[in-house]
């Protein structure tokens, strides 16, 4: 029986559904058949060709019945990730989105990683998406028709060199946008993504090529200006904190809103579940150099196709040492040297610093480790550098 909203529909996209529900079993989507707006929403995110949302609406289903999608309600997320997700959900929009607050510049992505196992990771990201759709279907006007979205504001503040570019939490970030954007079409419909700086285009390069290009186009950008006006044009003012343009505060008057919105911060060792430190200096692979006081040696990469990612880990045994990444080219004649990642010092005695750069186009690649700054100690670095391309990325990110 075609439902009201459904009615309403354009001629061609009421033919595109009714098409997309003959070719699926109703036992294989009993619940869409009763509920088919989300079925819609296959169809709208591949611009109404039936085939790729069938495909897609199959691998999706496939999915969730891997991740036990259905009953993810019954899961219990490690004590960490309830801590860090608890108060994300901020509250909704002037259409009735729901608005989520990722505090992502500040977040510990060391902890996280070093705190729990990406499969938990994964299933308390599904977990919050499937309440997103439960909260969002009970506010619906119509019983099975359309309902809103989810906004997401990403704030960048406070983002370090080691959060930019840490390998292992670049991966877990792509993946879970991923799920998103694969298994939940059009239910994220905007992101605004705040106080972007410097650090931020390092690991932005990587994202965006990760994702599609429709998904990455939801997704508005600033920098320290210019984000509270956009966000009061979407977003009551009663619904917005204080620290984010609105007039929201805690009871006690607090502007931050402490008690309801979740900060970021450094996760206590407590909850770390990968204690054990295995030193790099023990690797099989692994180089070292040893860098005399107030010296600095430069390591050259080449590269050899445009999108390669060149990754790294190092450690040094006493405090810290400079690193820098710079691209060397010939410019008539001339030697001409770019920075990349500006030089920055960093502390590596508790654990090692992964990272990853995406190379926008082949050539030379310099590493710099500094210990010019150094007139007393000398330093001992172990590390080892790889490049990779764009293929091989793709195949890690997906496990």
């Amino acid at each position: 029986m075609t439902t009201s909203w459904e009615s309403g529909l354009p001629v061609s996209e009421k033919e595109a559904l009714d098409q997309l529900k003959a070719r699926l079993s109703f036992d294989m989507i009993q619940e869409l058949h009763n509920d088919t707006y989300q079925m819609y929403l296959f169809l709208k995110d591949t611009n109404f060709d039936v085939s790729e949302a069938e495909t897609m609406l199959t691998q999706t289903l496939k999915w969730r019945k891997s991740i036990k999608a259905d009953t993810i309600e019954c899961f219990d997320p490690p004590e960490i990730l309830k801590i860090y997700t608890k108060n994300n959900r901020i509250g909704f929009d002037k259409r009735g989105a729901i608005v989520h607050y990722i505090p992502l510049g500040k977040v510990d992505v060391k902890g996280i990683t070093m705190s729990t196992k990406y499969p938990d990771l994964e299933k308390t990201l599904v977990q919050i998406l499937e309440e997103d759709i439960k909260i969002l279907k009970e506010k619906r006007p119509s019983p099975n028709g359309p309902f809103s979205h989810v906004t997401l504001i990403f704030n960048m503040e406070g983002l370090s060199f080691a959060n930019a570019t840490d390998k292992k939490g670049l991966e877990y970030l792509i993946r879970g946008l991923r799920i998103s954007q694969n298994y939940y079409p059009s239910l994220i419909r905007s992101a605004y993504i705040i106080n972007i700086s410097a650090y931020f285009m390092i690991p932005c390069n990587i994202v965006k090529s990760c994702l599609s290009a429709a998904y990455v186009e939801r997704a508005k950008f600033f920098g320290s200006e210019g984000w509270k006006e956009q966000l009061l044009e979407v977003i009551d003012a009663d619904q917005l904190p204080t620290f984010l343009g609105g007039n929201r505060t805690d009871p006690d008057g607090n502007p931050l809103c402490i008690k309801s919105v979740m900060h970021g911060g450094k996760i206590d060792e407590k909850y770390y579940i990968h204690k054990s430190k295995n030193p790099l200096s023990n690797a099989s692979d692994v180089k070292k150099i040893v860098l005399a006081r107030a010296s600095f040696s430069e390591i050259e990469l080449e590269v050899e196709e445009d999108g390669s990612l060149i990754e790294w880990e190092f450690e040094t045994k006493t405090r810290d040492i400079g690193f820098g990444l710079f691209y060397k080219e010939i410019v008539d004649g001339e030697e001409k040297i770019i920075e990349l990642v500006p030089l920055v010092r960093i502390d590596t005695e508790d654990y090692s610093e992964t990272g990853v750069y995406k190379c926008q186009k082949a050539g030379t690649y310099v590493i710099l480790f500094d210990n010019s700054y150094s007139w007393l100690r000398s330093k001992e670095i172990f590390y080892r550098i790889k490049t990779i391309s764009h293929r091989e990325h793709e195949e890690q990110v997906q496990g």
